[in-house]
């Protein structure tokens, strides 16, 4: 044998790998190489252990190790094979390795395999089928790291080396090829995040020790997790705290929610768009409101500059003709002077004053026409049913007869339905209490989302059932008097939230074809005209801050007690009308009186239609004095002393006359009045 075969043969040696076969369901490893003879009968013998079932089954490419075949040579073989077996351990085939222990070596002498070799070019034809089943094994890429450090020493005579391969990707790996690693992660975890607890990064559960639970800030967390963090929170800073915003919890707090998945969309840019919309529609609306004003004021300065015209008109006339009311404008000068001198002067006189209670608490009067009665509130005067509630008073007489207890705190408002004899309370508390006025007993009470309810109302005509509540914050419900448990229509204020201090339906008319209610709030007034099967809100132009709102059905009139502000000093009665210009509701000033300069206590005016005419009474109280006005002649009539602070004003229409009911801490006053000619 040549030099150059002896080094092919220790080359040979060295690239010898293990190929394995699947023997018995189990794997076996031979040997190929010059160390083993290939003879064909040595082959069928392997073959014959096998089942026919099974079959030859060759290793994929990544557990495979690659093998070249080389010219085979006898020399050095032992060498090769005892310095190659360190480094079987660095291929991906270590685990296998045992296996392959107890398989029979065939030892690797040189001289015993001579023989073998020389013969091999007598066997031309096994040789090719062992060389052919080798270059398949050889087709595929290989991850051996054995092979690729031999890669360069190895020289591969019949074929030139495959090229390497980059390891396949797997199905779910191939379908977000060429899609960055960090979206697909940041995708997972925005899945992940309404489903995990932030402090065990587990996923909660909808019910067990686990389940998915809130603090009172909104944050969520597993059951279990939280009441340990809680624990443990408290024993070392002796505190409770939330993990994220470091708020005060305790167990208390830990409500359970019953969701599977909690994840928050960010629509801030709508809200935000839907705020200015709102803020538009407002700014419009108070246009719109401010331009129907100033037509009324111009349509009104324009009448009252013609008349002024026809006055200058007429004297200068009277200059003319020497001083008398003679010409043509005589007959308009007799109307004039006959008009004035015809108007009645209007006095009060003291009729009769009685005590209600000895408890001071008494704050609102209501006269019912239909049932003759006149009813005033009260504290409780019986220990054994301390609180609130009204008297009732007889208008003929003007005697007190029996009480009903209504509620445990001041009452605020009262309103009554004469087609039901219902009577309203509303007295600072949580719900409205109606009473059947002939049985004296609870009918309904009505609840508004547990709010303070402050005023009460109720509406007429076809409309008879509807109850007007207004609450602390300036929301106002509508009620079905027939369905307590059921809110109709709710309306919260967006801009002021001062409390709704009273209520008064508008019923239908020429100028409001389907009615509606004014609210008077602290500071601003609104009309809900209502239009098909919903109100719409309009603040009327008037200014505040408002005591008190009066409405006269008869009169179609409504007086509002102010406050003074930054651009009037002293307080005002303001007598209005409402009406409507380019379809936009407004109030026409009628009459604008100025009163005291200081309002310390919340007192109510009224109004007194006498004749063709309009007499307003209400109390001052910095003079503490009981004022009456003159609409028609424009100027304050009488004004009577009165030492305690007089809190309501009620007229009463009797068959024996007109009398005015006002009421004071604990006692009523009654005052009647009286119409007479110049």
């Amino acid at each position: 044998m040549s030099d150059s075969d002896s080094d092919a043969s220790e080359q040979d040696a060295d690239s010898q790998d293990f190929q394995p076969l699947l023997l018995n369901g189990s794997r076996r490893y031979q040997r190929i190489g010059p160390t083993q003879n290939l003879d064909l009968g040595n082959l069928e013998q392997i073959g014959d252990a096998a089942p026919e079932e099974q079959q030859v089954n060759i290793e994929p490419t990544a557990q495979r190790r690659s093998v070249d075949v080389l010219p085979l040579d006898d020399d050095e073989d032992s060498d090769s094979e005892a310095a190659d077996e360190p480094e079987a351990t660095d291929g991906p085939e270590v685990a296998d390795e045992p296996e392959a222990a107890d398989e029979p070596e065939v030892a690797d002498d040189p001289e015993a395999n001579e023989p073998d070799v020389a013969a091999e070019p007598e066997q031309p034809t096994l040789e090719q089928e062992i060389v052919a089943v080798v270059e398949a094994n050889a087709e595929q890429p290989t991850t051996s790291r054995r092979a690729e450090q031999q890669e360069d020493d190895v020289i591969n005579l019949d074929s030139p080396s495959p090229p390497k391969k980059r390891k396949r990707l797997s199905n779910a790996a191939s379908n977000v090829v060429g899609t960055p690693v960090a979206k697909a992660s940041s995708n997972e975890d925005d899945e992940d995040d309404g489903m995990t607890c932030p402090i065990c990064l587990e996923s909660w559960e909808m019910s067990g020790e686990h389940r998915l639970v809130s603090l009172r800030c909104g944050h969520l967390f597993g059951e279990s997790c939280i009441r340990r963090w809680l624990i443990e929170s408290q024993r070392q800073s002796a505190v409770k705290v939330c993990p994220q915003c470091k708020t005060k919890a305790a167990n208390r707090d830990i409500r359970c929610l019953y969701a599977k998945r909690v994840r928050a969309i960010d629509r801030t840019e709508e809200h935000d768009m839907r705020r200015e919309l709102e803020a538009e529609r407002r700014r419009s609306q108070a246009l719109t409101t401010e331009l129907a004003t100033v037509k009324m004021s111009h349509s009104l300065t324009v009448n009252k500059m013609n008349a002024l015209q026809l006055e200058y008109d007429r004297l200068r006339q009277m200059v003319r003709t020497g001083g008398g009311c003679r010409g043509a404008y005589s007959d308009d000068c007799g109307s004039t002077l006959k008009s004035i001198s015809q108007l009645s002067s209007h006095r009060l006189y003291m009729e009769k004053n009685f005590e209600i209670t000895r408890e001071p608490g008494c704050r609102v009067l209501l006269y019912s026409a239909a049932q003759s009665t006149l009813i005033a509130s009260q504290k409780s005067a019986q220990n054994l049913f301390p609180g609130y509630g009204v008297r009732f008073i007889d208008p003929p007489s003007f005697k007190p007869l029996h009480f009903l207890h209504t509620s445990a705190l001041l009452v605020r408002d009262i309103g009554f339905s004469e087609s039901q004899r219902l009577l309203t309370v509303a007295s600072r508390e949580t719900r409205i209490k109606t009473f059947d006025v002939r049985t004296r007993l609870c009918s309904n009470m009505f609840t508004a989302n547990d709010k303070p309810l402050w005023s009460c109302g109720v509406d007429r005509n076809e409309r008879e059932h509807f109850l007007y509540a207004g609450d602390l914050r300036g929301g106002v419900y509508v009620f079905d008097m027939r369905f307590p448990e059921t809110i109709l229509s709710e309306f919260q204020s967006e801009e002021n939230f001062s409390p709704v201090i009273n209520i008064a339906a508008v019923p239908a008319g020429k100028v409001f074809t389907n009615g509606g209610f004014l609210v008077c709030q602290l500071t601003v007034v609104k009309f809900y005209e209502y239009a098909s099967d919903t109100a719409v809100p309009t603040r009327l132009n008037v200014e505040g801050p408002f005591l008190s709102m009066h409405y006269d059905v008869l009169q179609d009139t409504v007086l509002f007690s102010a406050r003074s502000n930054a651009n009037c000093p002293q307080s005002r009665f303001i007598l209005t009308k409402l009406d409507k210009i380019d379809g936009v509701p407004v109030l026409q000033v009628k009459a604008t009186i100025f009163g005291s300069t200081a309002t310390p206590y919340m007192t109510r005016p009224t109004q007194l239609g006498v004749e063709d005419n309009t007499l307003v009474v209400g109390y001052l109280q910095d003079n503490k004095q009981l004022m009456m006005y003159d609409v028609r002649r424009e100027e304050r009539v009488q004004t009577m002393p009165v030492n305690e602070v007089v809190y309501d004003i009620c007229p009463v229409n009797t068959s024996a006359g007109s009398y005015l009911a006002a009421l004071t801490d604990n006692k009523c006053r009654i005052y009647k009045v009286n119409s007479s000619r110049n």
